[in-house]
């Protein structure tokens, strides 16, 4: 009888983007490379006060920032953040 409420209280979720936790990585790293390819042009266009160098450790320590998420849907939910222009 217990086990028949522990099936039923359990909730399948969809996927928000990624199937699985390789799908999700391949999504991150994709990301994290377009935006480093960018930062060069971003910090010539804005003028930014910093080096290229500067902005792309400062890319890095953000990513590292979440690298510890094991939860597909929230890597997805950061990576639609991230990837939304503002």
């Amino acid at each position: 009888m217990s086990s028949q409420a522990i099936r039923s209280s359990v909730k399948q979720v969809k996927p928000i983007l990624s199937v699985d936790r390789d799908e999700a990585k391949k999504r991150v790293l994709n990301l994290y490379k377009a935006w480093h390819r960018q930062l060069p042009y971003i910090v010539k266009k804005y003028d930014i006060p910093k080096s290229v160098e500067q902005c792309h450790a400062k890319l890095r320590e953000e990513f590292a920032k979440h690298k510890d998420v094991k939860d597909i849907r929230v890597i997805d939910m950061l990576v639609i953040k991230v990837s939304i222009p503002i």
